[in-house]
């Protein structure tokens, strides 16, 4: 079974990918992503950090920007990923296994290495960063071995 997506989406949805991570980094960091598409959602769990109780099945006011982020980010990074080549055969199949298996690699040491050495709400900020860390490591890891294949 192959379930890589066509190649003809690899361009568009590696603009996307590589453009929207970093704004939804600046957005994050300067915390002006809570103040995009502020609407009334309904929460299944919801907890304010001060002085509130939690509650549940509820209509809260939210600001949908980190969400909306977040899915572009993942959703154009898949897709990127793992579309198809021009030319795709074992080699290809192989160095894509590799890369993605040293991607993962190399996320989950950072998370084993941050939960010994960061704390609080900022270990909350690594294991998300992480979401998207493992798509942008395999991303450049399969296209600098591709591109070292090609150039030999």
């Amino acid at each position: 079974m192959n379930y890589l997506f066509s190649n003809k989406f690899k361009k568009v949805s590696g603009w996307v990918f590589y453009l929207s991570l970093p704004v939804g980094l600046f957005l994050m960091l300067t915390e002006r992503i809570q103040d995009i598409f502020v609407v009334n959602v309904f929460s299944i769990f919801s907890h304010e950090w001060v002085g509130s109780e939690p509650t549940g099945f509820g209509w809260i006011e939210n600001g949908l920007g980190d969400e909306v982020f977040t899915l572009l980010i993942i959703i154009s990074g898949l897709v990127n990923s793992f579309c198809r080549e021009k030319i795709e055969d074992e080699l290809i199949s192989r160095t894509r296994l590799e890369s993605l298996s040293l991607s993962l690699f190399i996320s989950f040491g950072l998370i084993i290495v941050s939960t010994f050495l960061v704390y609080s709400i900022n270990y909350m900020y690594v294991l998300v960063s992480n979401l998207f860390l493992i798509i942008l490591l395999f991303n450049l890891i399969f296209k600098f071995r591709l591109s070292k294949h090609y150039n030999s």
